[in-house]
């Protein structure tokens, strides 16, 4: 992404964070935003080029376990691109379908699996998402919580070092917060109930 493309999209969500919290239900909300989260996400992190070998010209979002975004995320995704690479939108049933995946959205349902979910992407240029809890804390790289009507993430830059993902610095200084008591590279951040409009690419 070039430097003014990503400037502007740091605008879009600078003025997101600091915008009017939209008066919907969270249960009618929550999926559709996590789904332009994960979108936007992928625009912050770097991959080693040799992520692309398994799929060249693609950038491969997967879903493992039950699908909570129903069509949100098709109809997001549809028709764009990430780092000049067409989107492609994979729902996977075991981890071992999930390894050419770049980034990851792991279901709650698959919570007591989670330790062999990621044995099996360990090393692996892989940025797992979820919403499940002490995600992050587990072995995750971007874990999503709710607190009454704000949306929650919280991003453990060790575990994408491990991985071999670059996030931007730019996308660590919009966090609101950063717990000091916790790993010293864990950031965490709050966006208010709002979906962050996609840059058209």
């Amino acid at each position: 992404m070039g430097t003014m493309k990503k400037a502007a999209l740091l605008s879009v969500l600078c003025v997101t964070l600091a915008g009017p919290m939209v008066a919907e239900s969270i249960s009618s909300r929550e999926y559709e935003i996590k789904a332009a989260f994960l979108y936007n996400f992928a625009k912050f992190v770097e991959w080693p080029p040799d992520a692309f070998q398994k799929n060249p010209g693609h950038f491969v979002i997967g879903i493992l376990g039950p699908d909570p975004f129903g069509s949100d995320l098709d109809d997001l995704l549809e028709g764009k691109t990430i780092q000049d690479k067409s989107l492609v939108l994979k729902r996977i049933a075991i981890p071992q379908d999930a390894t050419s995946c770049h980034v990851l959205f792991i279901s709650s349902a698959k919570e007591e699996e989670l330790d062999s979910i990621l044995i099996a992407l360990k090393g692996l240029p892989v940025l797992t998402v979820s919403d499940m809890d002490q995600f992050i804390q587990r072995g995750g790289v971007v874990g999503f919580t709710l607190e009454g009507k704000k949306v929650r993430f919280s991003i453990n830059t060790k575990v994408a070092d491990q991985a071999g993902l670059k996030v931007s610095s730019q996308l660590l200084k919009l966090a609101k917060t950063v717990i000091s008591r916790l790993p010293e590279t864990t950031t965490f951040a709050w966006l208010p109930f709002k979906i962050i409009p996609s840059d058209g690419s």
